[in-house]
């Protein structure tokens, strides 16, 4: 049994590995996207959304952050992040929230990048679903794999004394 967890551990590491590269790929186009149309922008026409991509452990994170330019140029500006929260809209409090509201995006939007923005949080709460089950599913496995090593290795001294009684 426990070479099939570990089969089955290694499998699933792997999915959220390619989870990650997949979202990863998809912030480094957005990116890509937005910085060469920036460019021919004026500064109030430029796109001001940022998308980030983080892993920590069997996490993923799939974030919108809100870039502000404080300050000159000649003083030396400085870059502020604000994170923009997903919302929970159900009335059920442990509501699992995969995406953003498209409305909490398209006001920080110029109009030109409405579509692109669109998109990218489409594909992005598809990947944000995906990463949350297979990172449950990997806790799942972890709790598998206790129950089954204390199986193996019989009650312990405790658990017989509390049976006896």
């Amino acid at each position: 049994m426990e070479d099939g967890i570990r089969d089955l551990r290694a499998l699933l590491q792997a999915q959220l590995r390619d989870v990650f590269e997949q979202a990863r790929d998809l912030g480094n186009r957005y990116l890509q996207e937005i910085v060469e149309a920036n460019t021919a922008k004026g500064w109030n026409q430029k796109n001001r959304l940022q998308f980030r991509v983080r892993q920590r452990g069997n996490a993923i994170a799939l974030e919108w952050y809100l870039i502000n330019w404080y300050g000159r140029k000649d003083q030396g500006r400085e870059l502020r992040r604000t994170y923009i929260p997903k919302r929970n809209k159900s009335r059920r409090r442990d509501a699992q929230v995969f995406g953003y509201s498209m409305e909490d995006l398209l006001c920080h939007t110029s109009g030109w990048d409405d579509d692109l923005v669109t998109a990218v949080e489409s594909e992005a709460s598809a990947y944000r679903r995906q990463a949350h089950f297979l990172a449950d599913m990997l806790v799942t496995l972890g709790r598998l794999e206790r129950f089954a090593t204390a199986q193996t290795q019989g009650p312990s001294p405790g658990a017989q004394k509390e049976s006896l009684s």
